[in-house]
């Protein structure tokens, strides 16, 4: 299968962002694209409208003869579409199968790490862009100054893609640079143990010409030509960060001075890693940091959704426990003295089960707590495994757990100052009318 020759395709699955990434890639090259997903979003409405097709029904009579037929694993193989495809003697591909094909002849970008990923990838894309690079750009988020997750040229010099863990999809690329920005235990349904996860990651590694690595990992992964970024002694690329002022994060790096409009020391660090990825392609920090200072930020990555200087709603895409902690202790920087509300939607039955200790240290730095069911993806229920037996165990005077029906009720009934609505299942779909409740 060679990416040119391809006409006409169907993604099972487009509404993931990183099917829909592909989607409007293959749109772009003036491919006629057909799509199924299980329910409308405002994400697969936006596709829509750019003239993509999709359907919502699990008819097979609705899925078109194709040049090529790409999967997510998010997608159950029970699904019709699957024998009805393969029966008829066509070949599905893995979303990360395509981006390999699409890499294959171009010099890629790619950045790896359980966490930071997005928001890093994204950067890196928009510093490029912002310098005058020609790029193809692959996003697992949605960047508020494109309005998309992907940015295309015409003769792309590099493609920037974040290299996805889950299903190990990252060991497909074979970056010309590749960045780490951490590894924790996740997706343990996949690898096991954290020792699986670290042998993955080095894989990944392996596979990069050079890698930009976080210095906290430089006794983990091994490579012969490797920079470490961070704010260790060791670090090759510096970081010196300031107590935010005025709303605005101010750091240096390597000597240079940024601000940016994304809060947190985590956030800085992010920025560290994109600059010095775009140093290696010959982009001067000055413009590095000029980029990094007109930056909006990414939907659902610390998007301030209300703020009438009385109270605040933040929204974030954060799921794991050390997700969660950065983002309240970056919401306490930001926010200095004021209360704080955690409205969590526990991701995967398998991760809350995994990390049910680390999710009470986490969510007990907030000083309110609303939980939501576990919002289940592709898992079946776990026995003794709920959001009620996680709420239980916090250690918080005002605590609940509330269906989505109830939410807006529940948040309003709260005291803290800054309401925070945390996790990567539908809860982003309940944050605007919680937005407009706090308006009117």
């Amino acid at each position: 299968m060679k990416i040119e020759e391809v006409n006409s395709v169907f993604l099972l699955g487009i509404g993931g962002i990183g099917m829909s990434g592909l989607a409007r890639y293959f749109k772009t090259r003036g491919c006629s694209v057909h799509g199924y997903d299980k329910t409308k979003t405002e994400l697969t409405e936006s596709l829509q409208r750019e003239g993509i097709i999709i359907n919502y029904s699990e008819d097979v009579n609705a899925v078109p003869k194709s040049d090529l037929y790409v999967f997510t694993p998010a997608i159950p193989k029970s699904h019709p579409a699957f024998s009805h495809v393969s029966g008829e003697g066509n070949q599905w591909y893995k979303r990360s199968e395509v981006l390999q094909l699409i890499t294959a002849a171009i010099p890629t970008l790619a950045v790896a790490g359980t966490h930071g990923k997005t928001t890093t990838t994204a950067l890196l894309a928009h510093i490029l862009t912002a310098s005058g690079v020609e790029i193809a750009a692959f996003v697992g988020g949605i960047m508020s100054d494109y309005g998309s997750n992907v940015v295309l040229t015409e003769d792309p010099k590099y493609i920037v893609v974040e290299a996805d863990e889950f299903d190990r999809s990252f060991h497909k690329l074979s970056p010309e640079i590749g960045v780490i920005t951490s590894i924790d235990p996740d997706h343990l349904d996949v690898y096991g143990s954290i020792e699986q996860v670290r042998q993955d990651f080095q894989q990944f590694a392996s596979n990069c010409k050079k890698l930009v690595l976080h210095d906290s990992l430089k006794n983990q992964i091994e490579h012969e030509n490797v920079l470490l970024y961070g704010d260790s002694v060791d670090a090759d690329i510096l970081l010196k960060w300031r107590i935010p002022e005025g709303g605005k994060s101010q750091f240096s790096i390597s000597g240079v001075d940024f601000q940016s409009n994304l809060p947190g020391h985590y956030n800085a660090l992010n920025t560290s890693a994109a600059v010095g990825v775009a140093t290696e392609v010959q982009v001067r920090p000055i413009d590095s940091s000029d980029a990094v200072r007109k930056f909006s930020g990414i939907q659902r990555r610390f998007e301030i959704k209300f703020d009438d200087g009385q109270k605040a709603l933040i929204d974030d895409y954060a799921h794991h426990p050390r997700e969660l902690e950065a983002v309240i202790r970056a919401t306490r920087e930001l926010y200095a003295g004021r209360t704080i509300a955690v409205v969590f939607q526990p991701h995967l039955y398998s991760r809350t089960r995994d990390f049910e200790v680390e999710f009470v240290t986490s969510l007990s730095m907030a000083d309110e707590v609303i939980l939501l069911p576990i919002y289940p993806a592709r898992e079946l229920p776990i026995e003794g495994v709920s959001s009620a037996n996680l709420l239980k165990k916090l250690p918080l005077k005002t605590k609940a757990l509330v269906e989505k029906s109830d939410l807006v009720i529940a948040v309003l009934s709260l005291t803290a100052q800054v309401v925070l609505m945390l996790g990567a299942g539908d809860i982003d779909q309940l944050v605007d009318p919680v937005a407009e409740a706090f308006a009117n």
